[in-house]
């Protein structure tokens, strides 16, 4: 049995529907080539990955890699984005036309959940509305709400509300600052993203949001950026005694920084055969969940990687990455 905790899609008839009847000034096009181009509000149009509305294509996929179940959100650009993030508008918009892909794919897959953190005074009523009405049991939410950090204490209700609901939490990064330094958007795909992942959790870990919210299941996407090998110089800030020791780093948390990286789940997509062994080696197996970051190149879209990695492990360490730790997070309710 095979749970993918890490996936992209979008709903063709959504995108479609896009081109007449555009929703928070995102507005969609024909590119010519069976895809189709994204505006938002009279910039320049990008272009989307058209495996994330081949839904044909994606469920032999699945079928043929055994995979049972396959939880998605849309890619990452709907959520979070430079100056300005999903509005509830876009929300339920993105809800809808995902319970219709899921509908669409025989059970194989689920929808997670989106805030609406580009409006943080509405974003839980929605939430608390999403998941009673379609019954979501996950969630992703982006490194940052358009580059504002998720420490931020307008963002605390966010966490308390997904922790009382018990859903799964998958943290996915996003191009929420300017990419010039990375030469192109590619590069910033390839080092920006794991980079927002470190810095949000970072930020989280010291602004105490773990300590607080000590039922949060969150999984963290790219094997968690640079966490695991920076875990020891990020504990170093919290134990420093010298010249470079600041009260920021001990202000809100009891414990070191570590205790709460132990208590977070990182996904298989290191893109590594020996990244994803070492996460395992590291974190424990307890802790790390398969997830493909299908449909997209620059991921394990096929799982050949991950299934490389968990070939050398033995048969109780595949079980619980393919499986066990996923079944288990979804069955504890808070």
């Amino acid at each position: 049995m095979i749970i993918d905790v890490h996936a992209h899609a979008l709903s063709e008839r959504f995108l479609s529907d896009l081109k007449k009847n555009p929703v928070s000034g995102l507005t969609s096009e024909f590119d010519g080539k069976g895809g189709f181009l994204i505006r938002r509000r009279g910039g320049a149009p990008q272009s989307l990955d058209c495996n994330l509305h081949n839904l044909e294509r994606r469920l032999e996929s699945l079928r043929r890699r055994k995979v049972s179940l396959q939880f998605f959100g849309p890619s990452p650009g709907f959520i979070s984005w430079q100056g300005a993030a999903a509005d509830v508008e876009l929300t339920r918009a993105i809800h809808a036309q995902a319970k219709e892909t899921a509908a669409a794919s025989g059970g194989l897959m689920e929808p997670m959940a989106i805030p609406a953190v580009g409006e943080p005074d509405r974003m839980v009523e929605e939430l608390d509305r999403a998941v009673g009405e379609y019954g979501f049991r996950a969630i992703m939410i982006p490194s940052s709400a358009g580059g504002r950090p998720l420490d931020d204490a307008a963002f605390d209700p966010l966490f308390s509300s997904i922790e009382r609901h018990g859903l799964l939490t998958f943290m996915h990064p996003t191009s929420a600052f300017p990419t010039d330094r990375f030469g192109i958007n590619g590069m910033n795909v390839l080092l920006g993203w794991p980079f927002e992942t470190t810095l949000a959790v970072t930020r989280l870990v010291f602004a105490g949001t773990f300590e607080r919210h000590p039922g949060l299941k969150l999984i963290l996407s790219h094997s968690g950026g640079n966490l695991v090998p920076l875990r020891g110089r990020i504990d170093a800030a919290y134990h420093a005694t010298g010249w470079e020791a600041h009260p920021y780093y001990k202000a809100k948390i009891s414990k070191s920084p570590t205790y709460y990286l132990d208590r977070l789940y990182y996904d298989t997509c290191s893109l590594s055969v020996d990244t994803v062994q070492f996460v395992i080696k590291v974190m424990g197996k307890d802790r790390v969940l398969f997830g493909s970051d299908f449909p997209f190149d620059v991921g394990d879209p096929e799982g050949l990687v991950a299934m490389a990695a968990l070939d050398q492990c033995s048969a109780d360490v595949r079980t619980n990455i393919l499986s066990g730790n996923a079944e288990r997070l979804l069955s504890v309710k808070q």
